[in-house]
């Protein structure tokens, strides 16, 4: 009861969204190279403020310029980080702390063939009294992306091929294998090769590509020997009930499990299908792995789906959804199989209250929201989180291994119960205000194998965008 106290107080005062973090409005994009600013091109616009800075022209016919760019400030409390097991040294801060996200672009539009786009990456964090995560909170400067867009065929036949050379985001889906990762201070990029191919229907990307490792200094980001390719189709764009497909495989040198380093080949084979809808909206995708980890044969599932409906003519619109997962963990560290599924470069899936990435989880999230205005949304979240396979740990989107620690052992599933309160407020296309709260109850499994504390996490953010 107190719980529910504690959150039905919250959910008033509070205002967040988690759930709808991308959902940007207008020419604005998650991926900024993705802006549509072309109806400023007309001359019967009038432009003002920040719109004078989306079509500049330049000295050629076709030729010109587009600026945009975002500031994010983020104040985030945490207690009893991972359950209260923090590394060594490390304190829990309790006056929080606040992340500065600063990113400007140019887009260099050279006829109707070439682009180039240009974006530097400006991220700080204050009063943690601990070291940044690394990779995740600061870069004092970064070249965040930089291509070169070459534009295939006749400018207005409908099928459309392009090539792009550089540094580059993705999101591909869901973002459950390949994400920008919009939650953290840092998004990610990648340096790469991409094909794409766009019809009005149908969109494929074919890709090589290397992820930008962050580091805290200025124009010091490096690689690693770690690698992604394959395609990623999207299927049905014209129709509600849309399909993506899609083959990714990757090779990596950093990743362990339970503990073991090795050399992890993997091959994902999933199939997606969604209708987000204005009322029905479904979302179901599945994931094979297979490979090799040193010699051991990969054989890992992810099947993760939502359902909701909206009532869209009742006051306020009530929403209401279930959702669910199954992700393999390694199941007997004896045979010859490793079953732990490897999520790449995922978005945050259960939120930033816990350090649970989407690898030997299982889960069920029933949702509750409400819409009071066209630029105001609720949502409530409960998860029971819970290990697929005892006989593996739990990782972090990372896939660093959270617990056990080494020589402890566990024959305990359930990680816990989380309540999340989501509130989102639009502003107006430029202007968003974000707050969100979270409450974990430990369950056994980090109760037996580390300090087992519950978890209270609470962020507000403020984000201008042009």
């Amino acid at each position: 009861m107190k719980t529910f106290t504690k959150f039905s107080f919250l959910f008033f005062v509070l205002m967040l969204s988690w759930s709808k973090l991308f959902a940007q409005p207008g020419p604005i994009k998650n991926l900024r190279y993705n802006d549509d600013f072309s109806y400023l091109q007309s001359e019967a616009i009038v432009k003002k403020g920040t719109d004078k800075l989306k079509y500049i022209p330049l000295s050629h016919k076709n030729h010109y310029v587009s600026f945009g760019g975002e500031v994010r400030e983020w104040y985030e409390y945490r207690k009893n980080s991972n359950f209260g097991d923090l590394p060594p040294g490390s304190v829990d801060n309790k006056n929080g702390i606040l992340q500065h996200r600063l990113m400007l672009h140019a887009d260099f539009q050279l006829g109707h063939r070439v682009r180039t786009f240009v974006q530097l990456n400006n991220t700080l964090e204050f009063g943690n009294q601990n070291a940044p995560i690394p990779e995740i909170a600061v870069d004092g400067l970064g070249l965040h992306q930089a291509f070169v867009e070459y534009q295939f065929g006749k400018q207005k036949q409908q099928r459309k091929m392009s090539l792009r050379v550089g540094r580059q985001e993705y999101d591909f889906g869901n973002g459950l294998l390949i994400s920008s990762r919009e939650g953290p201070n840092n998004r990610l990029s990648f340096d790469g090769i991409t094909l794409l191919t766009n019809t009005l229907s149908n969109n494929i990307h074919l890709l090589v590509a290397t992820p930008v490792i962050i580091e805290t200094g200025i124009f010091d980001n490096k690689h690693i020997k770690e690698y992604v390719w394959g395609g990623y189709a999207n299927l049905r764009q014209t129709k509600n009930n849309k399909l993506d497909a899609y083959y990714l495989g990757f090779y990596s040198e950093r990743r362990q499990f339970n503990y073991v380093s090795g050399i992890n080949r993997r091959h994902t084979v999933g199939m997606r299908a969604h209708n987000h809808g204005s009322k029905f909206y479904y979302d179901v995708e599945t994931m094979l792995q297979a490979g090799k980890f040193n010699d051991l044969k990969v054989a890992a599932l992810n099947v993760t789906g939502e359902v909701r409906y909206i009532f869209q003519s009742a006051f306020w619109k009530p929403m209401i959804g279930i959702g669910a997962s199954y992700i393999t963990g390694d199941y007997d560290a004896n045979d010859n199989q490793m079953n732990t599924f490897d999520p790449m470069y995922p978005k945050p899936v259960y939120g930033l209250a816990i350090p649970q990435g989407p690898t030997n989880i299982s889960h069920i999230r029933p949702t509750f929201g409400f819409q009071p205005t066209d630029k105001l949304f609720f949502n409530f979240r409960y998860y029971y989180l819970a290990r697929t396979s005892i006989q593996d740990g739990t990782y972090t989107p990372g896939m660093v291994q959270v617990r056990p620690i080494p020589n402890i052992t566990s024959d305990k599933r359930r990680l816990g119960n989380q309540f999340a309160l989501d509130v989102f407020y639009i502003i107006n296309q430029h202007f968003t205000f974000l707050n969100f709260v979270s409450h974990v109850e430990a369950g056994p499994y980090p109760m037996e194998t580390g300090v087992g504390k519950n978890v209270f996490y609470w962020a507000s953010a403020l984000q201008y965008k042009f």
